[in-house]
């Protein structure tokens, strides 16, 4: 039987080695990328040690930057020749409450470790990544969305309480209800404000391998179809437990595959039959994540396309925990060709037309830049008081654009235009961007796309 808390990682590189400090998740993008290794790197593994490491290059004048594994693409935890923080090391489970329903943690606790922790007590995580090993700083730093964000917003919104320490090296304490400014500061802050010392977070009673929902699929290879459906249950999921679309444009020879889904997974009376159903298709899905990587090239990009015929027609049951990492067991970024990923944060009554907008700006460079092969638009509900800054009537949505690169073919000033143009497009319609994915430097023009600036403000 597959472990399913087991860690999973990328198979073309480890990102626990002393070589991935180079790097960052731009070399999904573009696998030549020259590293930019750090010359000094801190490993502390207590609140003390931190504040040790934050005085030390203070005192030289050094700039330290932060990082956990490495999943950012918008050169939030790279030093060229300079000073990181590794959590690495400071990643332990502190303190579990019952009665309280919270689990404290250091900062390089990876998800999955702490969902299979809180499991073995019948509780979990309200917000998990796809992608498993992404820590609870990764996740506090940026915001965090799964496919139960609809429900429980992104993994910020389930923040209570945080340590800190500032870059004057002084410990401070925040939650939502005591320097609440603090607290929402540091939310989301892509490590500007600080290293993340402690993190307590909610839990819910809930056994993710166990619980098994039902599929309600709908497929169409009409794109005003997709939209509209997904616009719908977007804007109500009603009582879906967990739910994710998807738009794949696949341009094959002598003719273009388009194809939609949406999944939305609804409670159902257990037994038998569908834990194994559960268990059939997931087990066969796995495996495709499991061999990509270990064959020879052209045989690896044909499984990792099977991998995407599965998403397409995902399994009628599931269990929780295979709807929350159910996308990268199947089909790992690092396997095949080239990728990347650019994700607006969109109020709903904006999904449609950012949706069309992103999707046209896409199909655009492809025809006339050739610099993408297949795309595709990741779709998700998000009901967060975080990106609402309070607003019970304010709901947003993920569109997560998913894109085959030709790595000769985009060269950083196609790729700079292309982002310029997808954060005008999140501006004109009042979209934040997800900003570990990359978006644009300019200072003001992030000011208007980050979730985080009112609150730093």
């Amino acid at each position: 039987m597959v472990n399913e808390y087991e860690i999973t990682s990328h198979e073309s590189f480890l990102h626990d080695s002393i070589d991935s400090l180079g790097y960052d998740w731009e070399r999904m993008g573009d696998p030549a990328r020259k590293p930019k290794h750090p010359f000094k790197v801190y490993f502390p593994q207590t609140t003390e040690e931190v504040v040790q490491a934050v005085n030390e290059c203070a005192t030289l004048g050094q700039q330290l930057k932060v990082r956990s594994k490495g999943h950012s693409s918008n050169g939030l935890v790279l030093a060229d020749r300079g000073s990181v923080l590794s959590t690495e090391k400071f990643g332990r489970i502190l303190d579990f409450d019952e009665q309280a329903m919270t689990v404290r943690v250091q900062p390089g606790a990876v998800l999955a470790q702490i969902d299979a922790y809180l499991a073995e007590r019948g509780y979990g995580l309200p917000i998990i990544g796809d992608h498993n090993h992404i820590t609870a700083s990764g996740f506090t730093s940026v915001g965090g969305i799964s496919p139960a964000s609809h429900r429980y917003g992104m993994f910020v919104d389930n923040v209570e309480q945080l340590e800190y320490v500032n870059w004057r090296g002084e410990l401070f304490s925040c939650s939502r209800t005591e320097n609440s400014e603090d607290f929402n500061r540091v939310l989301a802050g892509t490590g500007q404000h600080g290293v993340i010392a402690t993190i307590t977070c909610r839990v819910i009673r809930v056994n993710k391998q166990k619980t098994i929902l039902r599929n309600k699929r709908k497929i169409t290879i009409r794109l005003n179809k997709f939209v509209e459906w997904s616009g719908r249950l977007i804007a109500d999921p009603g009582e879906t437990a967990m739910e994710r679309g998807v738009w794949l444009d696949y341009p094959l020879p002598g003719l273009g595959l388009k194809i939609g889904q949406f999944s939305s997974y609804v409670e159902t009376p257990q037994n038998p039959i569908k834990s194994l159903w559960n268990r059939l298709a997931y087990g066969y899905l796995h495996q495709f994540g499991y061999w990509a990587g270990r064959l020879p090239r052209l045989i690896d990009i044909f499984v990792k396309y099977l991998g995407m015929v599965g998403i397409m027609f995902s399994p009628r049951y599931a269990s929780i925990k295979n709807v929350e990492t159910f996308t990268d067991r199947v089909l790992d970024s690092s396997v095949g060709d080239p990728t990347r990923m650019f994700i607006a944060l969109a109020p709903v009554e904006k999904y449609s037309v950012l949706f069309y907008r992103l999707y046209e700006l896409c199909r655009r460079y492809r025809e006339q830049q050739r610099c993408f092969t297949f795309v595709s638009v990741y779709v998700k509900a998000i009901n967060s008081a975080y990106l609402a800054h309070g607003d019970a009537n304010k709901r947003y949505c993920e569109l997560m654009v998913y894109t085959g690169v030709r790595p000769d073919r985009m060269t950083e000033e196609i790729l700079d235009q292309f982002v310029s143009e997808f954060d005008d497009a999140c501006i004109e319609h009042g979209a934040f961007r997800y900003m570990h994915s990359r978006t644009s430097n300019d200072p003001e023009r992030r000011s208007r796309i980050d979730p985080n600036a009112q609150y730093a403000a």
